[in-house]
């Protein structure tokens, strides 16, 4: 299949691209049309806002964690099921050190931006203009105003703005699209998540056809390298619900691919941890629901006995925080499942952020948590993809935990071996 790829981006953050994205999904999926939805960079929570938006699951971009082939072997499995496949980019263009514009040269991908209008007249022009010729190698090929006050304003950007550059046309400011935000990012409902996307599918859709797509057939070719099985028969239980619900899709696919059967469960609301061979505890937002993870005895006494018994688990963020002996949210201490021995405490500034690189330097991931642990204490840490002392991993018997969310196809061999038990 020749899939149709376009990369939406802006100058900066907060100008509209995980709302236009959501909605050019819906527009294309709302005419009948196959999409893949990719988010730039690691992050979680605008890709849960797409997925609640247009149903799809949304997959990652990301140069540190998938490096350049692996780029090309998730887009061409996008096409493989996909006639489109939109990008949503990453702070600004050019931001970074791993930046949208990157892609978009590598790739060939024509460029759509969507800038923040409310507060400009001709200036728009000026910012359209100087994006698009910043480095003549991106090719940014159409814009479309958000936050237009009227239809007057949106005629005077459109006449500010300098060919080859296309003007779209323009959303206008509309308080139904304003959306919540938690101390991670982005938040809703998935009801208003799919409002969302319905309001901003009606304007974009009469541009679907103006847009410039590229084609999927005129980009690297990489090798797919077949799974080896390394998991195969294994059942793998994975923590999915309101409070522990950060997953890379491409983990899910990873696990499936080597053999593994997955058996989604929840530790607020199931009083007991599914028959498995292997736990998978990602992260979230436990301090959200502390009282009802604390209530819940029976599931906890199964999680205890699952890694007291020397079976797998893998914990990440807010699933490495659940093991914690206690974790402090607001001012309130709550004591968790004691098999770590670390006193987390969540505070109001952001405690760390960036890439991570597991001291094989194989394995890679990020971090990005408002949680500290001043009494951690391990003999290993990962690093910083500059060098600099990273998290704490805690190891005991078969469990592995982190504050990384870790992203599994970097390196495969470590993974399987994790959820089977042995040194890695």
């Amino acid at each position: 299949m020749t899939a149709k790829l376009m990369i939406l981006a802006s100058p900066g953050s907060n100008h509209g691209k995980t709302l236009l994205s959501a909605g050019f999904a819906k527009a294309l999926l709302d005419r009948g049309d196959s999409v893949t939805l990719f988010k730039m960079g690691p992050d979680y929570l605008d890709p849960k806002f797409l997925q609640k938006a247009t149903g799809l699951d949304v997959r990652q971009i990301d140069y540190w964690m998938l490096g350049a082939d692996g780029i090309a072997a998730e887009l061409q499995r996008a096409a493989q099921h996909s006639e489109y496949i939109l990008i949503e980019g990453v702070m600004g263009l050019f931001d970074g050190s791993f930046p949208v514009s990157k892609l978009a040269v590598e790739y060939g991908i024509p460029v759509t931006l969507t800038v923040e209008a409310a507060a400009m007249a001709q200036t728009f022009g000026a910012v359209v203009h100087g994006l698009a010729t910043y480095d003549p190698q991106v090719n940014v090929s159409a814009v479309l105003a958000n936050r237009v006050g009227s239809d007057n304003h949106g005629a005077m950007l459109k006449d500010s703005v300098r060919a080859p550059v296309k003007y779209l046309g323009w959303l206008k400011r509309d308080p139904r699209l304003q959306v919540e935000e938690r101390h991670l990012g982005i938040s809703s409902s998935e009801e208003q998540a799919q409002d969302c996307a319905e309001l901003v599918a009606e304007v974009v859709a009469p541009m679907l056809d103006d847009i410039e797509w590229g084609q999927l057939e005129s980009l690297p070719q990489a090798e797919i390298v077949p799974a080896k099985k390394a998991l195969q028969g294994l059942k793998i239980a994975v923590a999915n619900d309101v409070a522990f619900n950060f997953l890379y899709h491409a983990n899910i696919d990873f696990l499936r691919e080597q053999g593994a059967e997955l058996i989604f469960f929840s530790p607020l609301n199931n009083s007991q941890l599914p028959s498995c061979d292997a736990l998978y505890l990602p992260g979230g937002y436990p301090e959200l629901h502390l009282e009802r993870l604390c209530d819940n005895e029976t599931m906890a006494d199964h999680i205890r006995e699952h890694i007291l018994s020397g079976k797998p688990c893998v914990a990440e963020c807010g699933g490495m925080l659940y093991l914690q002996s206690s974790l402090t949210y607001e001012g309130n201490q709550h004591t968790l499942l004691g098999l770590l021995p670390g006193n987390a405490v969540v505070g109001e500034r952001l405690a760390a952020i960036g890439y991570q690189q597991a001291p094989n330097e194989k394995l890679k991931g990020h971090t990005f948590h408002y949680a500290a642990i001043p009494d951690a204490r391990t003999d290993e840490r990962a690093r910083f993809h500059d060098g600099r002392e990273g998290e704490f991993i805690w190891r005991r018997d078969a469990l592995v935990a982190s504050f990384v969310h870790w992203y599994f196809r970097s390196d495969p061999d470590t993974v399987c071996a994790w959820f089977r038990g042995e040194p890695a």
